[in-house]
């Protein structure tokens, strides 16, 4: 029973995002959180906590009913599926299926378990992780990986993906729109007399919300490489599918300008710290590393695990060569905290050809986050949506495969972030 004191709005409001967000324990989660006297902010730091600690695949499957990794689903065959989706539209039927039971009773599942039916056939994240190196041929006549290795498997998704490695946040399994609360408070706190009125502390509410956005990416074999069902075909369309989505998924968390479908990524995210070079821009120094570490902290944004720079490979190569001062070690210090003390990383998707004034096209875009855990990226659906075409390049002997997720990003709190979009490395 809770107590009566908490029978309020806020109260509801933690009810209601528990069951929204029940795959991740929300429901046990929001009940926790109201009897230790926690709000909407408790609450989410704890579901949030929690979904970036465990890997993404294990979350994905959880959420689905799925255990990839058992031996149940040792036999899975991405190939196989494939050959199934290609023949089942040549007879206009689903009896090719029958031989790729395995891979329809999964697609099934999580279709049933989301209640999103795929434009082709789900495949669960966890599939898509596997370790090819080390194989066998007995099962289920494909050569599938028998064993995996734990640091790809351990987070398939996240593994590939440099905003991974910081510490970003993934949601996955969502079924609709999920707005998380963002809080800002002010405080007019002050010493007063005895007798005189005491300051009022004001807490501000607002949602970050992760509307689901489609990010697909395409692929194409020849149907003679279907046909043998070589043990590459498999490893070809996990490995390829799984760098490309993530590299879409890297680019518009960071990069989405909310046009043209894209989500609103970091970048363009407002109340984060912007710290600018120049009106032409200006060669990246340590003050502006320096500046951007302050922008959070100058915020109350609390420094965690998860703090840390992401940098393109062009700023990391001036970084290398530019020295803090007169006499003083480069700024890239090498090393797992490489900048200023903090988890440093390189993701390309951040531009380096950025326009500022007079520039020209030679400005980069450099990040860091006093909590990198704080950006969430939502994975909706069953998994992997693969639709397969065999009609648009059939007169060359081709299939197209493509492969589409639906995901948001969102930023539980901007003021834990800070950018410089006009840094010059040359």
């Amino acid at each position: 029973m809770f107590p009566v004191e908490k029978q309020n709005a806020e109260f509801y409001e933690v009810l209601a995002l528990g069951e929204m967000l029940h795959e991740y324990d929300g429901n046990k989660v929001a009940q926790k959180t109201i009897k230790d006297g926690g709000g909407k902010r408790e609450f989410m730091n704890k579901i949030i906590e929690g979904a970036r600690c465990a890997p993404l695949h294990r979350w994905a499957d959880k959420v689905l009913g799925i255990d990839s990794g058992s031996d149940d689903c040792a036999g899975y065959s991405l190939t196989r599926a494939v050959k199934a989706a290609v023949q089942s539209s040549v007879q206009r039927n689903n009896s090719p299926w029958e031989k790729a039971g395995l891979e329809k009773s999964m697609s099934d599942l999580a279709a049933t378990s989301t209640g999103q039916a795929p434009n082709g056939f789900y495949v669960p994240y966890g599939i898509l992780a596997r370790d090819f190196n080390v194989s066998t041929a007995t099962q289920a006549g494909n050569l599938i990986g028998a064993q995996v290795s734990g640091e790809r498997v351990a987070d398939p998704l996240r593994g590939t993906s440099a905003l991974g490695r910081m510490g970003v946040t993934f949601l996955t399994g969502l079924k609709t729109t999920l707005g998380l609360p963002l809080f800002t408070s002010s405080s007019s706190a002050a010493w007063k007399s005895e007798i005189a009125a005491a300051g009022e502390v004001l807490e501000a509410t607002g949602l970050a919300v992760l509307t689901p956005k489609r990010c697909p990416v395409t692929m194409v074999f020849s149907r003679q490489a279907l046909l043998q069902s070589e043990p590459a075909l498999d490893q070809t369309i996990s490995r390829h599918l799984t760098a490309a989505i993530m590299q879409q998924l890297e680019d518009a968390a960071l990069n989405g300008d909310g046009t043209n479908d894209k989500p609103v990524g970091l970048r363009y995210t407002s109340g984060i710290a912007n710290i600018v070079g120049g009106a032409d821009g200006a060669q990246i120094d340590f003050t502006h590393l320096a500046d951007m570490e302050n922008g959070p902290s100058s915020s109350s944004a609390d420094e965690t695990q998860f703090s840390g720079f992401l940098v393109n490979s062009s700023t990391r190569r001036w970084l290398r060569t530019a020295p803090r001062g007169t006499n003083l070690p480069y700024i890239w210090e090498g090393g797992e905290r490489a900048l200023l003390g903090h988890h440093s990383a390189v993701a390309n998707t951040l531009p380096n050809n950025l326009t500022k004034g007079a520039s020209g096209a030679v400005c980069s875009a450099l990040t860091f986050s006093a909590d990198w855990s704080q950006l969430v990226i939502g994975l909706y659906g069953g998994g992997v949506d693969l639709t397969v075409d065999t009609v648009t390049l059939a007169d060359v002997g081709k299939v197209r495969v493509t492969a589409a997720v639906l995901a948001g990003v969102g930023t539980n709190l901007p003021a834990a972030f800070a950018k410089m979009d006009d840094g010059k490395t040359a």
